[in-house]
């Protein structure tokens, strides 16, 4: 069966224990989703999951994942290519969105608090990208002013919503179009982490609520394989 990655759901109202449990445990559902906004989405890439010498659950992919090519509108208000701008370092990119109540700003923050671990050395090679799914509140200055709040390096891009879905369906993660509904606007988009190589290519992908010390201890050894040829995360 094929690995999808289940997305999460936002409404007015927090998710309840059952969801904020899974979270936190870095659960993931490998199932078919229904398709998501106008259409099904592509199988994604059968996957595995392996513990990390520090106990990390992380999806090994069998078959590495190609980068999208992804151009969208950077914080400054210019067009920003995710390839050229991540280029020779360890990329990892998260898709969601700055209103969110849980996942989005815990994911951020544990990336942050991840890389402040790793030394200075190791922390050069490393971009984060965060790409939103709600373009139409996202703005440019939107994402730079919630981005800062965990480091000012971070890299944010925003803008057209079709563009963005359909990379993010190319490497399993669905994201559905916002919906207004009554007592509020409900965005769903998945909480997986994926990390792309210097060749641009993704082996791994992490579930949603992996911790910043696992990440913290995990991260060295990417980028050691990073540093191999042919060995890329």
């Amino acid at each position: 069966m094929s690995l999808r990655h289940a997305p999460i759901r936002h409404g007015a109202a927090a998710p309840g224990r059952s969801l904020r449990r899974a979270l936190a445990l870095g659960l993931f559902l490998p199932a078919l989703l229904a398709g998501c906004g106008n259409g099904a989405e592509p199988p994604a890439p059968a996957g595995t999951t392996a513990p990390a010498p520090d106990g990390v659950r992380r999806i090994e992919l069998p078959r590495p994942l190609p980068q999208p090519d992804l151009t969208l509108t950077g914080v400054s208000g210019r067009p920003v290519n995710l390839a050229e701008a991540t280029r020779g370092r360890l990329a990892l990119v998260f898709f969601g969105y700055t209103n969110c109540p849980d996942v989005c700003p815990t994911t951020m923050a544990d990336v942050a608090a991840a890389l402040r671990r790793l030394t200075p050395g190791q922390r050069a090679r490393v971009a984060v990208v965060f790409v939103s799914s709600d373009p139409w509140r996202d703005t440019p200055r939107a994402v730079r002013s919630w981005l800062a709040s965990f480091d000012r390096s971070f890299i944010g891009m925003t803008g057209d919503f079709d563009r963005t879905r359909a990379a993010a369906r190319t490497l399993g993660i669905g994201l559905e179009r916002p919906q207004v509904r009554e007592g509020g606007y409900e965005v769903t988009h998945g909480g997986q982490l994926v990390v792309f190589g210097t060749d641009r290519r993704a082996r791994v992908i992490y579930p949603s609520g992996v911790s910043a010390r696992d990440l913290a201890a995990d991260l060295p050894g990417l980028l050691e394989r990073d540093g191999r040829p042919g060995g890329a995360s």
